[in-house]
């Protein structure tokens, strides 16, 4: 072949401009222009313009100059095909094409190839990649945890427009978030935790993709990996029940009737830290709450409400955290319901009472248990309720009872504190704590005052061992509060509930 029949080379800026055009994004617009040839000649240069149609590309171009093309070719790479090869995606008479059916996430070349009067097409031009986009995917919704042994199994509904999704798990404590693996098609996954993470409360959120799309996180669950934490604090709030307010005089804390010797303190070492006593006799739900959120410190003085002290202290000190404690009985009124019932006939308050617990109690509970889980939201925490006070034979051994409560009395007040840690339970379940109210009932069951076997006080008069310049208080304090052995069996409880609620996964 003679130098003057050569082919002509093609331009330089073709090759050069095809690298500029990289990746054109989600749904591109792309203008491929060719200066003056024959019709069968390859284009000259390639010029990409993005729009975000999604899993779609437009593309569009001049037709070369010189004699007249019948028909344009588009032709299609997909690069993450195991084996991309060039293919014919369609052929056109316009100079526009919309190529739809790309795969979100994946990436493409597309080029051109003209063809004029009946003749083959001519040579490629240079290509341009895209990356195709998704849509936008829906929230997911649904999503569900369960205890699976070890593991958290997680299951949620289909999101539409989602071809995979992403499981996140964010530890509660430290707010450490976690991807559990890539984006996957999958609507469950079974997550074992590792040992770091042992008694860690662990909130997991799932997020919908759809190439480089993605929806905003699911709402969140929450689960506690099996194990102990290893407890940083033990904080243990409350009321006198809670405060070892029967154990009686000399009380190590006076202004709230508390003993050094309360059921928290002889939870084993092994188990958990020596407690950061704050419960106190009398204390009310309000007096638990936030001081910011309608909470009234009990004892001015001594650093706000109960929660008030939890939250400076763990901002002086965070980690694993254990909260303990009994609250509500001052809210059903138990001190002067129980006077009444001495004093007078209490069974005509059933209906009124019943409904104070039902109502207002309930709503205190609720708002209280919200609070404790939003100030130590990465805490164990476990609410210990009420046992039945009096036992309820036909005679009580008690002179003070035979004198002045009938059996009928008896066992109303039993019915109230049964009320009382039913909602108690319920509002603790609701707001993510854990419960021991039933294993605190079925403890004291044969052990209720005036019983032949009680751990619980009778009505004592005096006060014996009350400190030289304070007055005695009529009756004692120690009065319908558990005895040493009541204490101990809170103890017990609470020791048992611990070892079984760190041996398996928890979901709240």
């Amino acid at each position: 072949m003679s130098p003057s029949r050569r082919p002509a080379r093609p331009g330089r800026s073709g090759p050069s401009v095809a690298r500029r055009a990289g990746i054109a994004g989600a749904c591109a617009v792309v203008t491929m222009v060719a200066a003056p040839a024959s019709a069968s000649a390859a284009p000259r240069g390639v010029f990409p313009r993005a729009t975000t149609t999604p899993r779609a590309v437009m593309l569009a171009w001049f037709r070369p100059s010189g004699a007249g093309v019948t028909a344009t070719r588009v032709e299609r790479r997909d690069l993450s095909s195991s084996r991309p090869r060039w293919r014919t995606a369609v052929t056109v008479r316009t100079t526009t094409v919309r190529i739809r059916g790309l795969r979100a996430g994946s990436r493409y070349r597309f080029r051109l190839r003209f063809r004029s009067d009946g003749r083959a097409f001519g040579k490629a031009g240079p290509s341009v990649l895209v990356r195709a986009r998704g849509r936008t995917p829906e929230v997911v919704t649904g999503l569900r945890a369960a205890a699976d042994g070890t593991a958290v199994a997680l299951d949620w509904g289909a999101a539409k427009d989602a071809t995979g999704y992403r499981v996140e798990r964010v530890d509660v404590l430290t707010g450490a978030v976690e991807r559990l693996g890539g984006s996957a098609k999958a609507r469950s996954l079974r997550d074992v935790p590792p040992v770091r993470l042992a008694g860690r409360w662990l909130r997991y959120r799932v997020v919908a993709t759809d190439g480089g799309a993605e929806a905003r996180p699911s709402a969140p669950v929450e689960a506690r990996a099996a194990g102990s934490p290893g407890y940083a604090t033990y904080w243990a709030l409350g009321d006198s029940y809670a405060a070892g307010t029967g154990l009686g005089q000399p009380y190590d804390d006076q202004a709230c009737s508390r003993s050094g010797r309360m059921w928290a303190a002889l939870i084993p070492r092994d188990l958990v830290p020596l407690p950061q006593f704050i419960a106190c006799s009398g204390a009310k739900t309000e007096n638990v709450r936030l001081s910011r959120s309608g909470g009234v410190a009990q004892i001015a003085g001594i650093g706000g409400t109960q929660l008030d002290r939890v939250e400076q202290g763990l901002r002086a000190r965070p980690g694993p955290t254990l909260i303990t404690l009994s609250i509500g009985g001052n809210d059903a009124r138990f001190v002067p319901q129980f006077t009444r019932c001495v004093t007078g006939d209490c069974t005509t308050d059933r209906d009124v009472e019943t409904a104070l617990i039902r109502g207002a109690v309930r709503r205190d509970l609720d708002a209280t248990f919200a609070q404790i889980r939003a100030v130590a939201p990465g805490a164990d925490v476990l609410v210990a309720g009420y046992p039945r006070l009096f036992d309820e034979g036909p005679v009580p051994l008690d002179p003070v009872f035979a004198a002045t409560l009938t059996q009928a009395e008896r066992r109303l007040a039993n019915v109230w504190a049964t009320q009382v840690d039913e909602e108690v339970a319920a509002a603790a379940r609701a707001q993510g704590l854990h419960p021991v109210t039933d294993q605190v009932l079925a403890a004291f069951v044969g052990h209720g005052a005036g019983g032949p076997a009680p751990w619980i006080n009778p009505v004592e008069v005096l006060d014996p061992g009350t400190p030289i310049g304070l007055v005695p208080q009529l009756p004692a304090t120690a009065s319908i509060h558990p005895t040493v052995e009541g204490n101990q069996a809170y103890a017990d409880v609470v020791t048992a509930a611990l070892r079984a609620f760190g041996s398996r996964v928890q979901v709240r």
